[in-house]
């Protein structure tokens, strides 16, 4: 696939633009090639939006010299493909333009696809050695639990201390429940 886009500039008039081609395809960066053939001229390059997310250039504005060949690195983000758009080269201060669709495809696979050996010593696990002891989830279950008996602690207390204030026999009875549902909740945590 090409990996050149060139641009003839000045060839048939004073800011004439003859694109090499007028679809351009492809997978990966590439350089637009700007060949300047009569007198120095400044050359406009723009993206429509469908490549703007995808395709960056070295600046949009650029001077070339009579004579000269300019080239523009047209770096592709690889994650944007498949996409097209428009690349618009523009000369004379907007006299002349010029269109070129550009679109991005994904790169070729490869035909035949390499086998990847296993070693059988991957399929057997590493012995345990002695100083290494066996990692479980039960190293966080004692601060967990912690955690979870002091806010019960603290929660019991806010019921007995406001079943005491309201001294209100169907509040204390509530209390009481309280208690033995947060009691046997611990009896089925430890147990």
């Amino acid at each position: 696939m090409a990996r050149t886009l060139p641009v003839e500039i000045n060839r048939r008039s004073v800011h004439s633009i003859e694109p090499g081609v007028r679809q351009f395809e492809t997978s990966e960066s590439f350089t637009v090639e700007l060949t300047n053939h009569g007198s120095a001229t400044h050359v406009h390059l723009n993206i429509d939006d469908g490549l703007a997310d995808a395709i960056s250039l070295d600046g949009g504005n650029h001077f070339v010299e009579a004579g000269r060949t300019h080239r523009i690195e047209a770096s592709v983000d690889q994650r944007s493909r498949p996409v097209s758009g428009r690349l618009k080269v523009v000369t004379g201060y907007g006299a002349e333009t010029a269109v070129i669709d550009i679109s991005l495809i994904p790169p070729d696979e490869p035909t035949e696809k390499v086998p990847v050996e296993v070693d059988e010593r991957l399929s057997k696990p590493k012995p345990r050695t002695r100083d290494q002891p066996e990692r479980t989830t039960e190293t966080t279950l004692p601060t967990r639990a912690i955690a979870a008996g002091g806010l019960v602690v603290l929660a019991l207390l806010l019921v007995v201390v406001g079943s005491l204030i309201a001294g209100n026999p169907a509040v204390i009875l509530g209390a009481g429940i309280v208690l033995l549902a947060v009691a046997g909740a611990v009896v089925l945590l430890y147990a």
